[in-house]
Order: C-alpha cells, then sequence, then structure tokens
C-alpha cells in the first residue's frame, strides 16, 4: 500500500477544527478523514484532495507531503 505523508490532523488542530466541522466544511466524510490521519487509507482522490484543502484554506500540497 503507498500511502502518503499527510499533516492533516495537524493542520485541522491548528484551525481548532473537530473532524465532523470538517466534515460539514468539506463535504468529505469523517471516516475518510480519520482514515486518512491515522494513515489507514490509500493516497486519497484528486477530488478529497482539493475539498479538504479549500475547506482548510491552504493547498494540497500543504496537507500531503510528497
Amino acid at each position: 500500500m503507498n500511502i502518503l505523508e499527510n499533516r492533516l490532523q495537524e493542520i485541522r488542530w491548528k484551525r481548532n477544527l473537530t473532524q465532523n466541522q470538517l466534515t460539514l466544511k468539506s463535504g468529505v466524510p469523517q471516516s475518510v478523514i480519520s482514515a486518512i490521519e491515522n494513515n489507514n487509507r490509500e493516497n486519497p482522490g484528486v477530488f478529497t484532495a482539493l475539498k479538504l484543502a479549500s475547506a482548510l484554506s491552504v493547498k494540497v500540497e500543504d496537507i500531503f507531503i510528497l
């Protein structure tokens, strides 16, 4: 399984958001957010990454370390 390192949880915490709040802002299911944060999911799709980045007001590359 090829998983990108990510800073999703760190960025979410800096914005004082719960996973549920990020779900509401991004439209990405909480289970997907949790799986990404816990590195239990292969790399998210482009649309998922873009939704998360937009909801957090960051670039995709700020979340996912290439």
